[in-house]
């Protein structure tokens, strides 16, 4: 009979270097995986910035350019206008004119009344093309009013509209036609003439 061998406790096995190598890679790919996942993602945050700012110039850019041609448009179709609004304004002077004319007979009435509702239709179509009559009343104003005569007047001030020979119009905000009016002088003021100078008296000689 073969004698007996006393057992010891079996070893555990260790890890081989290439069984831990195996472990570790599976972690180091899952990493680089999600390194790379992230970088991605981060590039395409980007892109998505720069696509949408660049869109956001293209919409402001054109949104420019639409202002920008309907300002010419605009400005196109009042240049084009402005010499028959001259005219329309010239035909309104000489009905405000007849108007002006004493009416003593009943033809003359009934012809004033004509042309009292024609002048009317007339400011009536002006104004809704957005032509006003310019305020009659109040300081003279260079930019509306153009000043033909200066009067002396006590009871409006220095520089006050006394009376308009012609209206004068708006359209919007640019003065169509300036009015023609008469402005009150301010007062003269008084310059002597005479400089009483002090002379010495001359001894008399005794």
């Amino acid at each position: 009979m073969k004698p007996r061998t006393k057992k010891g406790k079996e070893r555990e096995p260790e890890d081989r270097p290439d069984e831990t190598a195996e472990k570790q890679a599976p972690e180091e790919e899952l990493a680089e995986v999600e390194g790379e996942a992230e970088s991605e993602l981060e590039q395409a945050i980007r892109e998505r910035e720069e696509f949408r700012a660049h869109w956001q110039r293209a919409q402001a850019d054109c949104q420019n350019l639409r202002r920008r041609h309907l300002a010419e448009l605009d400005a196109g179709r009042r240049r084009a206008m402005q010499p028959l609004l001259h005219n329309l304004l010239t035909v309104l002077d000489h009905l405000e004119m007849a108007l002006a004319c004493p009416t003593t007979t009943e033809e003359s009435r009934n012809l004033a009344m004509g042309v009292r509702l024609t002048c009317d239709q007339l400011l009536s179509a002006l104004k809704e093309e957005g032509v006003e009559p310019l305020p009659e009343e109040g300081p003279f104003d260079p930019t509306r009013h153009e000043a033909v005569e200066t009067v002396e007047e006590s009871e409006a001030e220095p520089g006050a509209l006394v009376r308009t020979l012609r209206k004068g119009y708006a359209w919007g905000e640019q003065v169509l036609r300036a009015a023609r009016v008469v402005v009150a002088a301010g007062p003269e003021e008084e310059e002597s003439s005479e400089d009483e100078d002090p002379q010495d008296e001359v001894p008399e000689e005794g």
